[in-house]
Order: C-alpha cells, then structure tokens, then sequence
C-alpha cells in the first residue's frame, strides 16, 4: 500500500512538470563556440567543403581509415595524442552499456571522460568520415549545459578515437517526461517532428531521447541532454558557418 501511494505521488509530481510550459532553450553563446572551434584549429588543416565529394564514398570503409590516419597523425604531430595505455590515468572506469564511448569518471567526480568511437553509430547518422572531428561542437551549438570539452585524440585496434570531458550528472538527477522531452525539441529548439525517433530542421536532426532511457535528465526546472545522437543533413563546417552568423 505504501509503495501505490509513493507511486500516485510520483506520477502527480510528474504530470504536474509536464503541463509546465517547456522552458526556453538557449543556443552556446559565439564565445563559446568560438573557442570552441579553437581547440580542433589544427584537425581542419587541408579540409573544405569541396573536398566532401561523393557523399556515399565519404561514408564508406576507406574513408573512414584514411580520416583516422589523418587524425591521428595530426594529433601526433601537435602534442594532442593520447596513447591506450594512459586511458587508466582519467580516473575509475564507469561499467556501463554503451556502443560508442569508454567512460571513466575522474577523482574530482564532477567530470566524465569519454573516450568515443566516432563511427560507432555512424549507420544511424549517416556520418561523413571527415564530419567527426566537429560533432562534439554541433552537440555544444544546441545543449551548451551539458557541453563537451576536447581533451584529445586517441586510437583502438579499429581506429581513431576522439576524447571528451563532460560534466557529470549524478542519480540526484531525474528523467522527465517525454511530454517534456518532445515540448523542448519542439518549441525550444524550433525542430520538428520527422518520424517516430527523429526531431530536425534543414541542418540537423536528432535521436534516442526517450524519456524511457537516461540520455535526458532533469533538475525539476532545466533539462539536461547528455548524448543525443545527431544526424548532419549537410557537411558538418556548413552547419557551423549557418549557426555562426545567428549566435550572439
């Protein structure tokens, strides 16, 4: 009887968020984004748009090696590479269920590492090879309180890796509705309803945010987007310029 009681007590206090009016979103101010775009200067070296070329041949398997050696080389060469074996030095690894990063949560325990494969999910974002490089500052652009800061670039037996640091949200935080979820994307974000999954615009669009899942979490005022999955509808340094010009 207590637990049905602790439940309707839930459930009201979560129906009652949802009827809130979503809060209004807030794009990563230029500053930000500007050093943000500082900090990987030196992996743009030699890149443009017109070097995009056959799209489906950019997203294939020798693309995706060639961009790792670059990458990698890159990193190398400007003291930003970061071997396998001093993975361990980020802190405790976190045992948890995920196709695309390792994550270790540093001693401070306010910050996770993520050291991620950038073509894990490749499939379901029909990634560029050479679009990897700024999808840590597409995820900036549109979620700046969860926001990632480049540590480094590293490799696997499969390929390169990109490492990021991120705030971590501990279990004081909650899921929200997914009223509240799909009210952000929507009237916040100005994105629109694809599919089933996908919220976008003429830019981008985004995935795996169910309210089921623990990829949105919540302070009971701010939601918090931890790792959506998101899909470049044009080459990553287009969407960047498209944005630049409307940040303030």
């Amino acid at each position: 009887m207590r637990w049905n009681y602790g439940k309707r007590i839930i459930e009201a206090f979560f129906k009652r968020r949802a009827e809130r009016p979503a809060v209004c979103a807030k794009l990563e101010s230029k500053a930000a984004a500007d050093s943000d775009r500082s900090d990987i200067r030196v992996f743009e070296t030699g890149l443009s748009v017109e070097q995009y070329g056959d799209y489906e041949q950019g997203t294939g398997t020798a693309a995706r090696e060639a961009e790792s050696k670059r990458l990698i080389a890159l990193a190398q060469e400007h003291g930003l590479y970061i071997p396998r074996e001093q993975w361990p030095n980020f802190g405790d690894r976190k045992r948890l269920v995920s196709g695309e990063s390792v994550v270790y949560l540093d001693s401070s325990g306010e910050h996770v590492i993520k050291i991620r494969d950038p073509f894990a999910k490749a499939a379901i974002k029909q990634l560029h090879a050479q679009d990897i490089i700024y999808e840590h500052l597409l995820h900036n652009l549109f979620f700046p309180d969860t926001r990632y800061q480049f540590v480094g670039i590293s490799d696997d037996i499969d390929g390169v890796r990109i490492v990021l640091r991120q705030s971590y949200f501990s279990d004081q935080f909650v899921a929200p509705s997914q009223a509240e979820i799909d009210s952000y994307l929507r009237d916040a974000l100005g994105l629109v309803p694809e599919d089933r999954y996908f919220y976008g615009n003429d830019y981008i669009a985004v995935t795996d945010l169910s309210a089921e899942g623990d990829n949105v979490l919540s302070d009971g005022e701010h939601l918090f987007f931890i790792d959506p999955i998101i899909r470049m509808k044009r080459p990553a340094v287009e969407i960047l310029s498209h944005y630049d010009s409307i940040l303030t």
